[in-house]
């Protein structure tokens, strides 16, 4: 959640507005009992940024590599590693 609450912030601070939004379908890469890697293709094709002023120039979604690994402490699962791809790493 913290990731999140940063990027919009961040965005926030920019002037930057989203419009639309992403399609997910992680799958389970590799896990046990305490462990699970996670591999994804997010679909952003359909999420747009927009900088204050209405352009969305440089800013348009696209296809991105995702990857992460989530641990389970004290009973509740956590992110422990995010890899997110650039625009175009992933062509599924």
């Amino acid at each position: 959640m913290w990731l999140l609450q940063y990027v919009m912030k961040q965005s926030r601070k920019a002037g930057v507005t989203s419009r639309g939004g992403v399609r997910v379908a992680p799958a389970v890469v590799k896990s046990s009992e305490r462990k699970v890697e996670l591999s994804d293709c997010v679909d952003g094709t359909k999420w747009v940024q927009i900088k204050s002023g209405g352009s969305s120039e440089g800013l348009s979604g696209g296809r991105h590599r995702a990857e992460a690994t989530v641990v389970l402490t004290s009973g509740k699962w956590k992110v422990s590693e995010l890899y997110w791809g650039e625009v175009g790493s992933c062509m599924e």
